[in-house]
């Protein structure tokens, strides 16, 4: 480690080495994140990355060390919250690297914001899991307050999953279709999600181009697992759960319900339920092990307690970390 590292932005061709990169830090922090070369470019492709305006990494000889990629939303309303992904390797977790890649976020995201923005607030957001402790301890000290929680939950298929139509669930309106996704639902999903999500703090409109990409684009998107609710006359999205699968977990089939929403005027009359639990048999039938969530603390099911009577036990943790930089942003 007594090589002085070297600062630069990202390039595509630095994908299998980043992978490497991340490779040694799963083996040390046991995040679940197994990000292989072509998942690291993929991820880079996401609307608001500019590699080379947008990122920062430390390299020791020739292999990278450090890394920070801020990512701009579409949208500021009220607030532009531009996230970070942030990793380091565990031989260069010194107070000077972590700082130096912090400091360097502070002032990239503050370039960013304000060539798309001008002077609405900006945060900056990060999201650290329960075994990353050196990095929740840094952005503490950096400033960060900690907003939110999440658990990882996941739920045994072969203890738990009802059999279809043998779930308990409330039954579904008259008319209405449960369906698997297809290609020609996608606007009509789209707008479902941007119309379910207007009013929840933080959210903004999605575009479909981002929708796409992120979305039922994606190489992990699993259609044929992914239920809609469709209303009688077929033009809206009642309900949905969208569901992806890791090319490789390097163990049993694991399904991760990754999307999920109901009309709000529709609450209350247990249609997620029933959405969820046949979702669960479905995955069941196409022979998945788990089915896994990541749930948000303030998610009234989430401490109601629906998802632990669903057979859901928790076994990961992940804290959202904020900065608010609304005045006295740093000069580029």
């Amino acid at each position: 480690m007594g090589e002085p590292v070297r600062w630069r932005p990202l390039a595509h061709g630095d994908a299998p080495r980043v992978a490497g990169l991340l490779a040694v830090c799963e083996r040390a922090d046991r995040t679940g994140d197994r990000r292989g070369a072509q998942d690291v470019l993929d991820g880079w492709a996401a609307s608001g990355i500019d590699l080379a305006a947008g990122t920062t990494s430390a390299w020791a000889g020739p292999e990278p060390v450090a890394y920070a990629v801020t990512r701009a939303r579409e949208h500021a309303d009220p607030v532009h919250e531009m996230t970070l992904d942030l990793v380091v390797h565990p031989a260069h977790r010194t107070p000077g690297v972590i700082a130096h890649l912090l400091h360097g976020c502070r002032r990239t995201a503050a370039r960013r914001h304000r060539e798309r923005f001008g002077g609405t607030p900006l945060e900056l957001h990060v999201r650290t899991h329960g075994h990353q402790r050196w990095l929740a301890e840094a952005l503490d000290a950096a400033g960060y307050r900690r907003v939110r929680g999440y658990r990882g939950m996941r739920i045994d298929l072969a203890e738990h999953a009802p059999a279809a139509g043998a779930d308990g669930a409330p039954g579904l309106p008259t008319g209405t279709a449960l369906v698997p996704f297809e290609d020609r639902y996608d606007a009509l999903l789209l707008a479902a999600r941007n119309e379910i999500f207007a009013r929840n703090p933080g959210s903004v409109p999605m575009t479909p181009a981002t929708w796409r990409h992120s979305v039922t684009g994606s190489p992990y998107f699993r259609p044929e697992s992914s239920l809609l609710l469709l209303s009688a006359d077929g033009r809206e999205v009642l309900c949905y759960l969208l569901a992806t699968e890791l090319a490789d977990t390097g163990r049993e089939r694991e399904l991760y319900l990754a999307n999920a929403g109901t009309r709000p005027d529709l609450h209350g009359r247990g249609l997620y339920r029933t959405v969820f639990t046949r979702t669960l048999a479905r995955a069941k039938d196409r022979g998945y092990r788990w089915a896994v969530m990541d749930v948000d603390s303030t998610n009234a099911m989430a401490t109601g307690g629906f998802y632990e009577r669903l057979g859901a036990r928790t076994f990961r943790t992940w804290t959202g970390h904020a900065l608010e930089l609304t005045r006295g942003l740093p000069r580029p």
